[in-house]
């Protein structure tokens, strides 16, 4: 299947168990390997995601955006409707506000000491940032990381990027580094559900089949080392 527009080209072709979907030249990052549990079980989200790399969102500049603390209540609800993995536990959210309309979060975790940094430093990870669906904030993470590095004096932030959906691109333009990569994890897929379960040998070839995600990026944001 092909598809062209002045934003980009969407080709999409299917394998045993997941679907390539190129929306762009090679080497731009926008190429995107999709298993079929996800798209069975996740299609309100992949499509926004594959809109998103075809440059088919509406853009708002973070400039015209305000940064608010949210409660744990409305962090959870929007990372539940609009991040690919929902919401996790976090210590801190904050939300980009656009006309009073909340179209982008971020949450974070309590600061820890970790060696590398300098005596009196933490570090934080960012565990979620998302948009809403249809939206891209030009500069909202940017403009989040600053905002929460500033007001808690972090020694650095780390996050984790899903291989599966980045290439960490959009990361590094907001100050991130990259500090190393986590290799691919193994799953079960129920044939019937498609719901994924944590890997185990010997498993019923009848009732599942093996997968793997792609592995994390792990980078850390220190704006002020060059």
């Amino acid at each position: 299947m092909k598809c062209n527009s002045k934003n980009g080209r969407l080709i999409i072709n299917s394998k045993d168990t997941s679907i390539e979907v190129n929306v762009g030249e090679k080497g731009t990052g926008n190429n995107l390997s999709i298993p079929i549990d996800y798209i069975i079980t996740q299609r309100k989200k992949i499509i926004p995601i594959i809109l998103s790399k075809l440059n088919l969102n509406k853009t708002v500049f973070a400039r015209n955006c305000k940064v608010e603390k949210i409660t744990k209540q409305i962090a959870e609800d929007f990372f539940n409707e609009y991040h690919f993995f929902g919401s996790t536990t976090s210590a801190y959210n904050y939300g980009l506000f656009y006309k009073d309309e909340l179209i982008g979060a971020a949450s974070f975790s309590k600061g820890r000491k970790m060696n590398r940094l300098p005596e009196g430093k933490q570090s934080f990870e960012l565990i979620r940032f998302c948009c809403k669906r249809g939206i891209t904030i030009t500069g909202g993470l940017s403009k989040l990381m600053k905002h929460f590095f500033e007001e808690k004096k972090a020694g650095d932030i780390m996050t984790y990027v899903d291989k599966q959906f980045s290439n960490g691109g959009s990361f590094a333009k907001a100050g991130f580094k990259k500090h190393s990569e986590t290799p691919p994890l193994s799953f079960l897929v129920n044939k019937k559900t498609f719901e994924r379960i944590t890997f185990k040998e010997n498993f019923d070839e009848k009732q599942f089949y093996k997968t793997q995600n792609a592995g994390n990026i792990k980078m850390i944001y220190k704006p002020n080392e060059k």
